[in-house]
């Protein structure tokens, strides 16, 4: 009998689990899966002398190649995991999906080497079992266990330089057990990859410039985020980062949602000139954020129950009754056009990745997307979101929306928040 028919569901990590969530993996702080490979001759040197420690001796070169990317991939995490440790005190715990379909459609690595390089870890006891699945009442499975990683592992990673890997798939969808091609999907985002590839992100060890598309249903139409390796860093870690030695600074859209679902609707509650999206005369920004951002991902205006992101805010039931109604349904008359599964928080993902990439795509400055933030290089910060708001209101035109210019934030290492006004009649 295999490690996974082993398994216990554990009560306390049991989530009931969407027919949308096959890449939700919210209860883990990492989740193994292809993101880096050597970046040099050295480092896959090195890693050909761990794999044959971990006793992958007499592999295929197609085969040792996908085994590099996941122990490459799998320490990158690790030493990620590591740092969680010292500041949180908390276990290097990775999720690592034991779902075939998790593996087959995200990239050419496979389920078969991925469940080869999971037995290995554990037979030399790199990690340990140490929390059950979570349960997919939809689809039947459980589809990412935890597992305790030794503490020598990350040290593993010394030394050791990575690039993001091409082997995943440019686009897929949640809503397929197949990997999908969408030929004009797939050149779009690799047409970003290339581009990136000219400038990558550059973070200590890594050098990074791919990310995936991944959808929410089989016409594209849902979803449809980029998520790289950058996508899942701590904010002070990817200002870190360079772009052709320069600091990089981040663009960051205030309520990029909020904003759109007004342009959709026609209902504009902004000032002639605003420069935060959520104001509507409550003292607690998170707290709206927080409401907000719940409704339109429930995608009702009849949400009338608090939920986790309320709950992580600090808000109590009584509060978010109050503020909702009080502060929150007078200012914003948008909400009343949110219809689950037509116009909610997956709708919305997907126009924001297209006037995303559309800024990528219109400059030839090196830009890279973080959902709805841009990475740019410090001191081109105003000059790419002054783009994004014209991006944005010709796309509202296109859609037959109306225009609005999002207002934004400019933040970089260590240096103050800097908010940009957005405006009614752009």
């Amino acid at each position: 009998m295999s490690d996974d028919a082993n398994i216990t569901i554990m009560n306390h990590s049991t989530k009931l689990l969407g027919p949308d969530d096959l890449f939700a993996t919210h209860e883990f702080a990492e989740v193994l899966s292809p993101l880096v490979e050597p970046a040099d001759d050295d480092t896959a040197r090195l890693l050909r002398d761990q794999l044959h420690q971990l006793g992958f001796v007499s592999e295929r070169p197609s085969t040792v190649g996908k085994l590099q990317v996941l122990l490459a991939s799998f320490l990158m995490q690790a030493t990620r995991l590591e740092g969680r440790k010292e500041r949180k005190e908390e276990p290097m715990v990775m999720g690592i999906a034991h779902n075939e379909v998790y593996w087959r459609k995200r990239s050419s690595v496979g389920y078969k080497v991925a469940l080869r390089f999971r037995q290995a870890l554990i037979e030399h006891a790199w990690i340990t079992h140490d929390a059950g699945a979570t349960v997919n009442l939809f689809g039947g499975d459980g589809n990412c266990n935890g597992y305790l990683i030794a503490d020598h592992v990350p040290s593993n990673a010394k030394g050791l330089n990575f690039q993001t890997t091409d082997k995943v798939y440019a686009t897929s969808t949640s809503s397929s057990n197949k990997h999908i091609e969408v030929e004009s999907v797939d050149q779009r985002t690799r047409a970003l990859w290339a581009k990136w590839k000219h400038t990558p992100l550059m973070y200590d060890n890594q050098s990074m410039f791919i990310a995936p598309r991944r959808f929410n249903n089989a016409k594209l139409t849902r979803g449809g985020r980029l998520y790289g390796p950058w996508t899942s860093m701590r904010k002070v870690d990817r200002l870190e980062c360079t772009l052709d030695g320069k600091q990089v600074g981040e663009v960051d859209v205030s309520g990029m949602h909020l904003t759109m679902l007004c342009s959709i609707t026609g209902e504009i509650p902004f000032a002639t000139r605003f420069k935060d999206a959520y104001e509507c005369g409550y003292d607690n920004r998170d707290h709206v954020k927080a409401i907000i951002n719940e409704t339109i991902g429930a995608g009702t205006p009849k949400h009338y129950t608090i939920g986790g992101l309320a709950k992580a805010s600090g808000l109590t039931q009584e509060q978010f009754t109050h503020i909702r109604k009080t502060f929150i349904a007078p200012k914003f008359r948008c909400l009343q056009g949110l219809k689950k599964g037509v116009l909610d928080g997956l709708a919305l993902a997907y126009h924001e990745s297209e006037i995303m990439m559309r800024v990528v795509e219109q400059s030839n400055l090196p830009i890279y997307i973080l959902h709805d933030c841009l990475i740019c290089q410090k001191d081109e910060e105003l000059t790419v979101g002054n783009l994004m708001q014209d991006v944005y209101a010709q796309y509202c035109r296109e859609q037959g929306w109306t225009p609005v210019a999002p207002a934004y934030s400019i933040e970089r290492k260590g240096g103050e928040k800097h908010l940009i006004s957005g405006r009614r009649h752009p």
